[in-house]
């Protein structure tokens, strides 16, 4: 009886240290994301004589799929991941009177992530390299072109499951920008991600 009743207080104690225990985010994982992207697109252009500046906030959305890995020790995760998105983010513009479309469709990244473990939830920071293929269209002409800046955001996974996890991220990107023929866009988002995963 006695020995019986020192387990039962010992399992008693080790409980609540046992349901604190962080859960595990170690390993590979894939994940799909979509979301809601505010897109600026800052246009000059210079037609030799004349230069004009113009610029505007359009709202779009975006869906994508993500690779992932991630390294823990106790509470801590270390991880990279990377990311291919298709965005629907485009406007138009009459500069110096001419019709001008520019917009951005795929856009991608790679990011190092960094990030501590609460119960079942992961909270991180991450910052790295992002591109996206960005196109100026004006005068019967488009010109594509693919242009590369950074990246930086702060979100959560939270693990429904020892494999399965959801997400939340807000981001932040500058694209830099694109140029052609003296028309000059620059492209920075703000985007809030939704996302499901499943880790290997």
């Amino acid at each position: 009886m006695k020995t019986l009743f020192l387990t039962a207080a010992a399992l008693a104690f080790a409980a609540p240290a046992l349901a604190q225990s962080p859960a595990d985010f170690s390993g590979p994982y894939i994940a799909g994301q979509g979301g809601y992207a505010k897109t600026k697109l800052e246009l000059t252009y210079n037609n030799g004589a004349t230069t004009q500046s113009t610029s505007d906030d359009t709202g779009n959305g975006a869906a994508g799929v993500i690779l992932g890995f991630n390294a823990q020790s106790n509470g801590t995760v270390f991880g990279v991941e990377s990311d291919l998105n298709w965005n629907n983010a485009n406007d138009r513009y009459t500069v110096l009177g001419e019709e001008v479309e520019t917009g951005i469709d795929y856009s991608g990244a790679v990011r190092a992530r960094l990030g501590f473990v609460s119960g079942n939830t992961l909270f991180y920071g991450a910052a790295g390299v992002a591109g996206t293929r960005a196109y100026v269209e004006y005068d019967g002409e488009k010109e594509t072109e693919t242009v590369a800046g950074w990246t930086a955001g702060i979100g959560a996974d939270h693990a429904f499951s020892d494999r399965v996890f959801g997400r939340i991220e807000y981001r932040y990107t500058d694209f830099g920008d694109v140029e052609d023929d003296g028309v000059k866009a620059e492209l920075t988002q703000q985007s809030v991600w939704l996302g499901l995963g499943m880790k290997f």
